[in-house]
């Protein structure tokens, strides 16, 4: 503790910059069957359930890693 305490004091941001994130998460690597359960015509809220994750983190990787450049398929 005492070592933060002293970089805080010496004006060292702490933490994570803001706005950055990590480049893998639970959803790297399934890009194949994400993309194969989407031409399914199954949900984005219940391919979230299936990988254990939120709908939102699927809706977000879908569109960050072009999982699918049909739009009209996640909307």
């Amino acid at each position: 503790m005492e070592a933060l305490a002293r970089k805080k004091k010496e004006g060292k941001k702490l933490g994570r910059p803001k706005g950055s994130l990590t480049k893998i998460t639970k959803l790297t690597g399934k890009e194949n069957e994400i993309k194969l359960l989407l031409e399914k015509k199954v949900s984005v809220s219940a391919i979230a359930r299936i990988f254990g994750v939120n709908r939102l983190t699927v809706r977000h990787f879908i569109k960050t890693k072009n999982v699918l450049l049909l739009v009209d398929l996640i909307e």
